[in-house]
């Protein structure tokens, strides 16, 4: 079970059925086109399809403020998260966390070694539809002891969510007894991934003035016989 404040005030609980990642879900094919392109430089496979969907475990969604990773090279996205429920959609904020040496050799297993975080606070869908557009994602980075801007963008630059709602129930991956729907993310400032030691990522209204934070930290796996052999990432 999952619980969620809903905008500061009740709280709705669900039992979470289905968790999905939407992939390559940009608005603007060009740039969509040029992230895919970015990802063949590291060696990153193009998806058979655009958008793309990646089912993932219902258990690696958390809410926790730490999760435990092995490997040095994984990263986390700032994305709206669609919170699909009995008594009604929500959308908070999450992280599409991803380990991207495995994500050479396939996406679809890269996603499944990293937990998703995301945030206990939602806000009704239908509050945001008037001004989907105008909502803004954030994502900053601690690397190098300090805070730096790692995405900072509009929501406008992710397909409209009521495509992304059609697209995900067209491919049977929509549970209303509770479904986690990552949708998307807005572009790293440089197009380069990096790996940190924890992230913090905001949500934000600026129509009705309110954000939804989400931060964690990321905590190795001291285990480096467990680490992919280099000949496997040829």
């Amino acid at each position: 079970m999952m619980r969620f404040s809903v905008d500061n005030s009740e709280d709705v609980t669900i039992e979470i059925k289905q968790s999905v990642c939407i992939g390559y879900s940009g608005r603007n094919q060009e740039s969509v086109q040029h992230h895919i392109d970015e990802l063949a430089n590291e060696g990153i496979p193009a998806p058979p399809e655009i958008p793309m969907v990646y089912p993932v475990s219902n258990l690696l969604v958390t809410q926790e403020d730490q999760i435990q990773l092995l490997g040095e090279k994984t990263s986390g996205e700032v994305e709206f998260v669609l919170v699909i429920t009995p008594q009604g959609n929500y959308v908070t904020v999450g992280s599409d966390h991803t380990d991207r040496l495995l994500e050479a050799i396939s996406i679809p297993y890269a996603k499944q070694v990293c937990p998703k975080p995301i945030g206990k606070t939602v806000w009704p869908l239908e509050e945001l539809l008037p001004h989907w557009d105008e909502l803004k994602l954030k994502c900053e980075i601690f690397t190098e002891n300090e805070w730096v801007i790692y995405q900072d963008g509009s929501i406008s630059s992710v397909l409209p969510v009521t495509d992304i709602l059609k697209f995900a129930s067209e491919r049977d991956r929509i549970d209303q007894e509770g479904t986690i729907l990552f949708c998307g993310t807005v572009p790293i400032k440089g197009g380069k991934f990096k790996y940190a030691d924890a992230y913090r990522m905001t949500l934000t209204d600026p129509v009705l003035k309110r954000e939804i934070e989400l931060e964690y930290k990321v905590v190795p796996v001291e285990n480096s016989d467990c680490l992919l052999p280099k000949e496997a990432v040829k």
